[in-house]
């Protein structure tokens, strides 16, 4: 389960798949909560967009499901978010080589 510690997406918790480092957190117009966690994820144009940092270390989770329909089993990623100091423009954050190029710089930024 991942959760959120503050800003626009506080005590909201989603099931997502992976749980990156930074993470494109979308708010839509009638108020739903999602993220960008897949690598190919695009943002509609009726979503705002918040990037979150990750805090400690993720981990994984899985959920079986039994009887009524729901058969197999889920993984899901474990993991705490706090807004990001750092914001990237609009334009950069709804693209997706502008947003992986971002990442780089502010990681880069973080570690020095």
């Amino acid at each position: 389960m991942i959760t959120f510690h503050d800003g626009p997406a506080k005590g909201a918790s989603l099931l997502l798949q992976r749980a990156p480092d930074l993470l494109r957190v979308v708010i839509d117009q009638d108020g739903t909560i999602d993220a960008l966690d897949q690598v190919d994820d695009e943002p509609k144009p009726t979503e705002s967009i918040y990037v979150y940092r990750i805090v400690g270390k993720a981990s994984a989770g899985f959920m079986c499901r039994r009887g009524r329909g729901g058969r197999g089993c889920q993984r899901f990623a474990c993991a705490t978010y706090k807004l990001s100091e750092s914001q990237p423009e609009p334009l950069v954050a709804r693209d997706a080589e502008k947003w992986r190029e971002w990442c780089r710089i502010y990681r880069r930024q973080e570690s020095s």
